[in-house]
C-alpha cells in the first residue's frame, strides 16, 4: 500500500481594503505580505535619513522604485546571536500617522519606519536609520 504525502496549504487571508485604511495592524499584515502593495504604498523616492560613522554626521538618500527592497514587520523581535532586536509599533491617537520602531539590544540597532495616511490611505514616507 503506497502512502501519499499532501503538503499542508497554509490559506492567507487579507483584510479588506476599508479595514487596511482604517487599521494599522492590518494595513501591516497585508503591506509585510504583498509585494505589489507594498509598493504602491511607499512614497517614492523614498526618504532615508542615517548614521554615517564613517563621515561622522547624519546622511540622507532617495531610493526610487528600481532599488526597491521588500520590508517585513511581521516580526516583532529577533533573537538572533548578534543582532537582537524588539519592534514596538506607535500610531497617533487621530490613526493619521505611525512609527514602527525596531530597536535593538544591546547592539546599538535603531531604525524607525514612518508612515503616514495620505489621501486616506498608508503610506510608507520615510526610514530613519540611527543605528550605531
Amino acid at each position: 500500500m503506497k502512502s501519499q504525502n499532501y503538503a499542508e496549504k497554509q490559506t492567507v487571508t487579507f483584510p479588506t481594503k476599508e479595514k487596511v485604511d482604517n487599521d494599522f495592524n492590518d494595513f501591516l499584515i497585508k503591506f509585510s505580505s504583498d509585494t505589489s502593495f507594498q509598493k504602491s504604498r511607499t512614497k517614492f523616492p523614498l526618504k532615508i535619513n542615517w548614521y554615517d560613522i564613517e563621515k561622522d554626521k547624519d546622511s540622507l538618500i532617495y531610493k526610487d522604485v528600481s532599488d526597491f527592497e521588500m520590508m517585513d514587520f511581521r516580526k516583532k523581535k529577533s533573537k538572533g546571536q548578534y543582532d537582537q532586536w524588539e519592534q514596538k509599533i506607535l500610531v497617533d491617537k487621530d490613526n493619521t500617522s505611525a512609527i514602527i520602531e525596531i530597536r535593538g539590544i544591546e547592539n546599538g540597532i535603531m531604525v524607525d519606519y514612518l508612515f503616514k495616511k495620505i489621501k486616506n490611505v498608508w503610506m510608507i514616507i520615510e526610514i530613519r536609520d540611527g543605528s550605531t
